[in-house]
């Protein structure tokens, strides 16, 4: 999981994964999905209780959320702390993944 911020409140992120309350981090029991904008995948729009479509990741936090009439909370301010994986690979590599099974 990842340490991030939505709105200036601390919690833990876990990108791209729908977990439960069972896998909460200690400290943080409250679970709540992001929504992604629909036509940019990696910008969070919107936390939720649940998320059917455009699912951005789980998030645990230490204090319960107060929803708005809609069930949601826009994302103002979104930050995700921590280091990020590079894959590299070959080009020869790539093409031998990519090239048509037909060839």
């Amino acid at each position: 999981m990842i340490d991030a911020q939505i709105n200036g409140i601390k919690c833990k992120l876990a990108y791209d994964e729908r977990l439960t309350s069972e896998k909460a981090p200690i400290g943080y029991p409250f679970v709540y999905y992001i929504r992604h904008d629909e036509n940019k995948w990696t910008k969070p729009i919107m936390l939720e209780k649940f998320v059917f479509v455009n699912f951005f990741g789980t998030v645990f936090m230490s204090k319960p959320i107060e929803f708005n009439n809609e069930n949601y909370v826009d994302i103002k301010r979104f930050r995700m702390e921590g280091q990020y994986v590079v894959f590299n690979a070959s080009t020869s590599y790539i093409n031998r993944v990519l090239k048509p099974s037909n060839e």
